[in-house]
């Protein structure tokens, strides 16, 4: 803007930027030729409002200089253009590949927000799972224009066009925009939307110094707040002018009066912040009230505390992009593995990436995380217990003094579990990728489960060695690192559905599995759970019978916790006819992808795993693989609040015999009887003396026993028909 010496005016001093040679009257005419009705002779308002003293004048907004400007010469906000002072506006964060630029509202605890990734991360991380290619989007509320920033940045071949009533924030938001060249897709306008009938041409507006808080309402508003007039557009005008199947919404408790009177017949997606400490819960009701008679339905898998996705039936058909929420209970809801749809395109390569897992955490879920080197985290680095479960839960990034550095390129390879079943589903899910990556690697980086790993981890990757032709450098991170490069690729394998495996993950183990054992003189196998009666919930009753009566058929009762790793793939490839329990021997047992060989797994408790595992068989290649459900009655320990914890079932032995005989697993002679009840009560006592707590029935495995005692007489165990 250019200045004029000797000038204290500043509204002298803009006019000198838009006509030349100004001099007071002609300050005037100019006035009155845009302004009708004003007189030269008298100083209008607003004149003596923009006076101000010399040693202040330069602290007048350039924004407010722009509302005094298009109020009083009824020019369009927007159209008056501002420029930064400085030609190389600071970058002080970047989120999601956004870089945000100095500002004066961007205070420190703001900043903070935006560097850890928690500033709007509900709206930002559910705005990206449900937005598309192509959508146009109309936000109202654009704050500081870093989320609808994000959005433009992220999803391709979007229109955003935002409105925000705080002209304070304009000219940032369009260097927003313009510094990350998202300017042909994004603009912003300094305007209130609004909706129905008789609705003024301006409206009050309280800034706030926090400008998160500045809304429409003078309620709640601190005494510092700053009352402004805004001009106001029509919400149908802005439809005329643009078009748009998306909404979102942040007007800080406006949205209830907007919807009342909007029409959305065009809007397919409604994203927007619910503010009931302005209209108070039954205002929020009324909101989803009217969204659901506009034709809109909740969609609650994008959806947590006052952030609302409404979408219409046509664009519920649509499936989020899960792996973009990664924040607590709104963390990527599913990771639903195809097996037959190949994973090796969604291999990620993360420069300078961070793995941080909180020190006291473990179990079987850990707060554990990767992070990209903006600090945003990578979803690709999750990791899944089921389909529905994800091993670890976000934490916040590091502290930078308490990140060590590691040298070199590095494969994610999840999370490390010590336990047999885990490692061999969890621990090795992304191994398949060693196939699949030409750049030399330094190792395998993991999460510990556990965090006495010490001892347990290098005996786990030795085991594996001598079944898989792979010798696995593997590092457990147990402190914070921050690596040069980290080859991330998807998990490929796990538990529930997730043990059907990638194709890859498939490829790898027919490839690498070991077969070079002397063969054993055991052609049928019986895997054995017995020997774990220490383990509640492991057991069934009656497998000690089932023993007996398969010796009898000929088949060896073979206890793998007893045999090495190598013992074990040796027997099982030796083998002609493999039964037992369902349990984590048979991911062993289908590694070896054996057309030539018959798997029965039997069920032992209620659930889908027999299943899952006797298809994870066929895929792997053991195509004669069957599961066997023939469970009978339940019963659980009294005062347990599940009774999925400590559930013991009964195996029925007479229809079992039937399928076995019809599938060539016994001879057509065999007769067996289901457990009379006077030996499953044995069997029970026996249980229930040893844990010294009762046993009582159940009908399924969530059932609570916890209004029980645990012991209904003391000191004398009971079992319960």
């Amino acid at each position: 803007m250019r200045q004029t010496p000797g000038v204290r005016c500043v509204f002298y001093r803009i006019l000198a930027s838009l006509s030349p040679n100004p001099s007071p009257p002609s300050i005037c005419a100019y006035c009155a030729r845009h302004r009708p009705g004003f007189r030269q002779s008298a100083a209008p308002p607003l004149f003596t409002h923009v006076r101000r003293p010399a040693s202040f004048r330069h602290r007048l907004r350039s924004a407010e200089v722009i509302t005094i400007l298009s109020e009083f010469f009824m020019v369009d906000a927007p159209l008056i253009q501002t420029k930064s002072d400085d030609p190389h506006p600071k970058v002080v964060a970047t989120i999601k590949g956004v870089d945000v630029l100095e500002a004066p509202h961007l205070k420190p605890a703001i900043l903070r927000r935006i560097r850890n990734g928690d500033y709007e991360r509900p709206e930002v991380e559910f705005g990206l799972a449900n937005l598309r290619p192509g959508d146009r989007i109309l936000e109202m509320g654009a704050g500081a224009g870093i989320v609808g920033s994000v959005f433009a940045k992220n999803i391709r071949d979007i229109e955003l066009r935002s409105f925000e009533a705080n002209p304070d924030l304009i000219e940032h938001i369009r260097m927003i925009y313009a510094h990350n060249q998202l300017d042909a897709v994004a603009s912003v306008t300094n305007r209130i939307v609004v909706t129905g009938q008789d609705q003024p041409d301006h409206m009050d507006f309280h800034v706030r110094t926090n400008f998160l808080g500045s809304r429409l309402s003078g309620e709640n508003n601190e005494p510092e707040a700053r009352r402004i007039r805004v001009a106001t557009s029509h919400y149908d005008d802005i439809t005329k002018d643009f078009p748009h199947n998306v909404l979102i919404m942040d007007i800080e408790g406006g949205e209830l009066d907007f919807l009342t009177g909007a029409d959305l017949s065009d809007v397919e997606l409604v994203m927007l912040e619910l503010h009931p400490n302005v209209y108070g819960a039954e205002g929020r009701e009324q909101i989803f009230t009217l969204m659901q008679a506009k034709g809109f339905e909740l969609d609650r898998t994008t959806s947590k505390g006052q952030v609302a996705s409404f979408k219409r039936p046509e664009r519920l058909k649509f499936q989020p992009d899960y792996s973009q929420i990664s924040s607590g209970p709104t963390q990527q809801q599913s990771y639903d593995l195809d097996p037959h749809r190949a994973l090796a395109e969604g291999i990620v390569t993360k420069k300078n990436a961070v793995l941080a897992k909180t020190p006291r955490s473990q179990g079987h879920q850990i707060a554990a995380s990767v992070f990209d080197q903006h600090r945003n985290q990578v979803p690709e680095a999750i990791c899944w217990l089921t389909h529905q479960k994800p091993a670890t839960t976000l934490r916040s990034h590091p502290r930078r003094n308490r990140i060590r550095t590691l040298e070199g390129t590095w494969l994610f390879g999840g999370r490390f579990n010590p336990h047999f079943g885990h490692f061999l589903t969890e621990t090795i899910a992304r191994l398949w990728a060693l196939d699949h990556i030409s750049q030399p690697l330094d190792g395998v980086l993991f999460f510990p489960t556990y965090n006495d790993h010490e001892d347990s981890a290098a005996d786990m990757f030795s085991n594996l060695s001598k079944v898989l032709d792979v010798d696995i450098k593997f590092k457990i991170c147990d402190e914070f690192y921050r690596v040069d490069k980290l080859v991330i690729p998807p998990q490929g394998n796990g538990l529930g559905r997730l043990m059907l495996s990638c194709p890859e993950m498939r490829a790898f183990i027919k490839r690498h599995i070991r077969r070079d054992f002397e063969p054993t003189p055991h052609r049928k196998l019986y895997i054995s759970r017995s020997g774990q009666f220490d383990k509640l919930g492991r057991i069934f009753l009656g497998e000690h019978s089932l023993e007996t009566l398969l010796r009898n058929e000929g088949y060896s009762i073979f206890h793998p916790q007893d045999h090495s790793w190598e013992d074990q793939l040796r027997h099982y490839l030796s083998a002609t006819h493999i039964l037992g329990p369902d349990g984590s021997p048979f991911h062993l047992v289908n590694f070896t992808g054996r057309s030539d060989l018959s798997v029965g797994i039997i069920q032992r408790r209620p659930g889908h795993d027999s299943k899952q595992m006797a298809q994870q068989g066929r895929l792997y290649g053991v195509t004669d693989t069957v599961a066997l459900s023939h469970l009978g009655r339940f019963w659980a320990r009294s005062g347990d609040r599940r009774a999925g914890l400590t559930l013991v079932s009964e195996v029925q032995l007479a229809p079992l015999c039937e399928d076995l005989k019809s599938r060539g697993f016994i001879s057509p002679k065999a007769d067996w009887q289901n457990l009379s009840d006077a030996e499953l009560q044995a069997s029970l006592q026996f249980i229930a003396d040893a844990t010294r707590a009762d046993f009582r029935p159940v009908s399924n495995a969530n059932e609570s026993l916890a209004g029980f005692p645990q012991l209904a007489i003391p000191d004398q165990p009971t079992v319960f028909m």
